[in-house]
């Protein structure tokens, strides 16, 4: 879709773009070979150069480049203690190339985050331009997060009306979680990270299983929003379809998920803020 798009050349608003697909000018080829010469020939011309496209596609069409990155896509979530701004509040950070799940944790691999992201350059998350990536680049300011595209869920679809949270999202697209983990939100992996530390024995793979499931979630998702908006355009584009999710080689402590969030209940019930 990326080598298809124009709309991030200055001046090429949606509508322009959609009038050049409609006069055969479906891909940057087919403009390079029918498009008469001329300086609007040669403005686009000048803006036809992949990297260069993905750095200027407008943040509501990001999604374009969902097959644009081939082997070099890391979809991405972190979890935090919720108190820290710096690298010591990350506790987990999730990421998966679509084939594997890989989670580097607090006090034991966290800092190899900069080798592991060395073979990506595309990232997706959800709502990771609010919280993940700004989180991540205050932690490690040796990591250069410019230079990553990045595809934030969030915005396209919404576009389709899906809006809200990452787990009302799924549930509206009916993808499920393990019964082991229903219920559980950030403020929950909170408390995961606390009960780690005070030494409970399962909360932290608990915990990595959480933040797994948000990761490998995030693969249909974008293959949702990528095949529904493609769909949207006077362009036959190829879907992506059907795709699976990785294994997580984690499991959940299900009692101790039900302990907390009836714990957490009882905070709401009472007004009382949870620790």
């Amino acid at each position: 879709m990326l080598t298809r798009s124009f709309v991030h050349v200055p001046g090429v608003g949606e509508r322009r773009e959609r009038g050049l697909w409609q006069r055969g000018y479906t891909d940057w080829n087919a403009f390079l070979r029918g498009h008469p010469e001329g300086p609007w020939r040669d403005l686009i011309a000048s803006r036809l150069d992949p990297e260069r496209a993905a750095r200027d596609l407008p943040r509501r069409e990001m999604w374009r480049l969902a097959t644009a990155f081939s082997g070099r896509v890391a979809f991405l979530d972190i979890e935090t203690t919720g108190l820290s701004p710096g690298r010591d509040g990350i506790t987990c950070v999730g990421l998966s190339d679509g084939e594997r799940v890989e989670a580097l944790v607090q006090g034991r691999d966290l800092g190899r985050l900069k080798t592991v992201l060395e073979r990506f350059e595309l990232l997706v998350t959800y709502n990771g331009s609010c919280f993940d990536l700004p989180v991540l680049a205050a932690a490690f300011p040796e990591i250069d997060f410019h230079r990553f595209h990045h595809i934030d869920l969030r915005y396209p679809l919404h576009r389709l009306g899906l809006k809200g949270g990452l787990k009302g999202v799924e549930r509206t697209l009916g993808l499920a979680r393990p019964e082991e983990i229903q219920g559980a939100d950030g403020y929950l992996a909170v408390l995961l990270w606390d009960q780690h530390v005070g030494g409970h024995p399962r909360a932290l793979e608990t915990l990595v299983r959480y933040c797994l499931e948000d990761v490998v979630h995030l693969i249909p998702l974008l293959a949702h929003a990528y095949d529904r908006l493609s769909a949207e355009l006077p362009l036959a584009v190829a879907p992506i379809g059907e795709v699976g999710m990785p294994s997580i080689p984690f499991r959940a402590d299900g009692g101790l998920v039900k302990d907390l969030l009836r714990r957490i209940e009882g905070y709401r019930g009472s007004g009382t803020p949870g620790g």
